[in-house]
Parts: structure tokens; sequence; C-alpha cells
């Protein structure tokens, strides 16, 4: 039987929500586990890691993963001050990642200029650095499938795999059809270092991040492809834009039932 848990992401809630308020929400509906995405400077200080740990104390709410904004972690820059402030506030993420326990960081990576090799190079040279720091804290640094960043075909997951870049991988259903990868080729390219999952529902004519069942993805695919590679963290919600939380309700109930469908058809 396949009986993963599901999440939420504090992103679905942005921007009406302040991250901790939203890490609030997820606990009043009842979400056991959530993923935590840092929105702003300020929320990377050890200060704000204690506030969010307070409040998922409060409701016994676990955080699996802390999700880096992209434009605070120019690892690769060759602009020193940008560099050095970027690494410095990495390390302050691990300092909030142990706080709350977390067991990963998600990352995008590289936003421009992943089609220069020389560029994408210097990537990830950096990211080693960032994996090998987030490891040695207890955490995994994972690299999400991004349709407008680098990673997003099973081809570059075997270009890190060449580097030897110790990362983890965070799959995102929605951004694989925005992308047209294939999400079950995906999931079994990331195979065993798949640490996060991220789902939302896509239609290329529909808005982005759609409610689970709103859209054209193969659920029951993607539930047996997870199943395969023996994935056995939580399934992360990852709406955007969720003004009203019954919206999160309905795609929890739909995800359940498509578990239920998928374990009835073993």
């Amino acid at each position: 039987m396949y009986q993963p848990e599901i999440g939420v992401s504090t992103a679905a809630l942005y921007p009406t929500h302040l991250t901790e308020d939203a890490l609030t929400a997820a606990g009043e509906l009842g979400f056991p586990i959530v993923e935590v995405f840092l929105q702003t400077r300020e929320e990377y200080k050890p200060a704000f890691g204690k506030t969010l740990d307070g409040r998922r104390r409060n409701f016994g709410v676990r955080v699996h993963s802390l999700h880096l904004h992209n434009d605070f972690f120019e690892l690769w820059s060759p602009y020193l001050r940008m560099f050095h402030e970027a690494r410095e506030r990495f390390q302050h993420t691990l300092e909030i990642a142990t706080l709350l326990e977390a067991r990963a960081l998600t990352w995008h990576g590289i936003r421009f200029g992943f089609k220069n090799p020389a560029f994408v190079a210097r990537f990830l040279e950096s990211t080693t650095w960032a994996a090998e720091q987030a490891r040695a804290a207890g955490v995994t640094l994972c690299l999400e499938n991004v349709s407008w960043c680098y990673l997003r075909t099973p081809e570059q997951i075997r270009t890190i795999d060449e580097h030897n870049v110790p990362v983890g991988f965070t799959f995102d259903s929605f951004q694989a059809g925005e992308t047209a990868t294939d999400p079950v080729a995906m999931i079994h390219a990331m195979n065993g270092r798949l640490t996060t999952v991220h789902l939302a529902d896509y239609d290329p004519v529909g808005p982005r991040h759609l409610p689970l069942g709103e859209g054209v993805l193969d659920w029951s695919s993607i539930l047996r492809a997870l199943d395969a590679v023996g994935y056995d963290g939580p399934l992360i919600i990852e709406l955007a834009g969720v003004e009203n939380v019954d919206t999160l309700r309905a795609s929890r109930i739909f995800l359940a039932q498509q578990i239920a469908r998928y374990n009835a058809s073993l």
C-alpha cells in the first residue's frame, strides 16, 4: 500500500498571508506537514526562525523543507559582495532549517544563462559547495525541476550526476507539465535522490498552479512512478494565490481519493 502524508506549502497562501500566518493556517486546516517558503530577506534571519518554530509547535506541525527564494541565493555571482552575502544567507538558512528540524531545502538554481556551458559549470560548482554545507548540517539541498530554470529534463539530471553534485531533488508536477517533460520520466531520473514532491495541476490553456483535478495531469501515472522509485516523503500541495482555504481542502480530498484509487488497483 502506498500511504504518503499529504502536506501543503505556505507558498500556496502567498501573498494574502504572511509566511508565519500561512504556517498557522496549515495547522488549523489539519495538515501534519508543510514546506515553508521564505519570501523576504527578513525571513532568512535566525530570529524569524524562532517565530516559525513557535508557530509549528503550537499545532504540532512538522516542517519537511524550506523553499529558498532564488533572488537571494546567487551563489555563483561574479560580484563579490553578492557572492559573500548569498553564502552568509545560506548559512543562516541552515540554522533555521536545523531549528525547525527540516529535512530538506528546495532550490530552483539558475534562471538566466543556463544555456551557457561556462555559466552552468560555475552554477554546478557553487551548488556542490551549498550541498556539502547542507549535508554537514543534516539537511539535503534539493534542486527542483522548473520550466524557467536549469533543471528541466532527465538529461540535466544526468549532467548533475556526471559532475558528482551531491544534491537531492524536488519533483514538481506542474513544472513538468509546463516544460512538456514527461512527469514519469522525471521522477524515474530523480529516483532514490527524490526528497520532496510538489503537486499542482496543469492545463496548457489554464492559469498556472491549478488545484488538483482541474488540469490534464495523469495522477495515477504520477503516483505509480513515485511508488516505483520508493519515494516515502510527503506530497506537498503547492498551489498559487489561494484566497479561500477550501481550495486547499478540495485538493487534499482529491489527492486522498487518487491515492485510494491507486492502492485499489494494486
